[in-house]
């Protein structure tokens, strides 16, 4: 099995650990260049998403979903199916590009069904609607303009009424609500060890990235949303992950793991394939993050720096400092202006 899951349910883990300590996390810090950090819950931070005004940030709860307003420093709850799958959830909770609407995915249904159900709410709490999608859901991403969404079956599939049908990883692709999942990339039984994680939608919506890992080795690739055109980016690589396009679409960021060196690096590569360039020598913690207008790609470190660098390697400086902190999540606000985050306490090694 790929270290990549290990290393999600660890988090997962330490998330749940400091979920009593760091509640909704109101604290901010104030970065350079009059950005401002925002510090999100450990427990809830990773699935949190901004309004597309970027006026509002929202934060899954235990009885639906928080809406924090970062301008007036109050916040209220939409009473909503909580956002829960096991054993992680499935990715940030997401916007109608018009902000009108709250979608995600939760094994919490209509009358405390279970399944995999698509979940539409708006602001205010009322228009609440779900369909059940049939089959289990790992990971979801969304496109800008609000469909299709794309999901991931992770290590294997799984179909609510038959029971488990892989392991045949896979992802799917839903046009819009109440459209059955259609199949676009899927792993035969003959590849062990396998896994399809991480989908994401090009700014244009034309193409979705997504990490495939098998026998120990991953590998980045993209494809069309009818499942046309799969293109590998790059060699195969020990580890990658939190790969991201670039808000232009023509460059993709992650972090990358390569035999002979065990430390997890920075790199881009052209989102249409060629060798990916490493542009840090730092060893990368959580990110990589694309800021608003593409000029940097943000980052954390195991020393409490968030840092910044442009895509062509330049220009690297730190931002923020929060030494002594265990700092992930890192996202920005659509306007540039203030970068949310997590952070805690390193764990105290033995």
């Amino acid at each position: 099995m790929s270290p990549h899951p290990v290393r999600r349910l660890i988090t997962t883990a330490a998330a749940l650990l400091a979920f009593c300590t760091f509640g909704l996390g109101w604290a901010s810090a104030s970065f350079e260049d009059g950005a401002v950090g925002v510090k999100l819950s450990y427990f809830y931070g990773r699935e949190a998403a901004w309004s597309p005004d970027g006026r509002l940030i929202a934060i899954p709860a235990k009885n639906g979903i928080k809406l924090r307003d970062v301008e007036a420093g109050t916040a209220r709850t939409i009473k909503a199916p909580p956002q829960r799958v096991f054993p992680e959830p499935p990715g940030r909770l997401s916007w109608s590009a018009d902000g009108r609407a709250l979608r995600y995915v939760t094994t919490i249904g209509p009358n405390g069904k279970r399944g995999s159900w698509l979940t539409e709410v708006r602001p205010d709490g009322s228009g609440l609607r779900q369909v059940r999608l049939g089959i289990r859901v790992a990971q979801t991403a969304w496109a800008r303009q609000g469909w299709p969404m794309a999901f991931s079956t992770g290590y294997y599939a799984y179909d609510i009424d038959k029971g488990a049908l892989g392991p045949n990883p896979a992802l799917l692709v839903v046009p819009r609500f109440g459209a059955a999942p259609k199949t676009i990339v899927r792993v035969g039984p003959e590849v062990r060890e396998a896994a399809i994680e991480d989908p994401q939608f090009s700014p244009d919506g034309e193409r979705i990235l997504y990490q495939r890992s098998e026998r120990r080795t991953d590998s980045i690739w993209t494809v069309r949303p009818d499942g046309s055109n799969r293109c590998r980016l790059g060699p195969v690589l020990v580890t990658a992950f939190d790969a991201a396009w670039s808000p232009g679409g023509d460059t993709i960021a992650y972090a990358g793991v390569k035999r002979g060196d065990l430390r997890t690096r920075l790199y881009v590569v052209s989102s249409t394939g060629g060798k990916p360039r490493r542009i840090s020598e730092q060893e990368i913690l959580d990110g990589p993050v694309w800021s608003p207008n593409g000029d940097w790609v943000t980052f954390s470190n195991y020393e409490g720096e968030i840092r910044r660098v442009h895509p062509d390697g330049t220009g690297e400086e730190v931002i923020a400092e929060l030494p002594g902190e265990e700092v992930r999540g890192l996202l920005w606000s659509p306007d540039g202006r203030r970068l949310a985050y997590m952070a805690r306490p390193f764990p105290e090694s033995d």
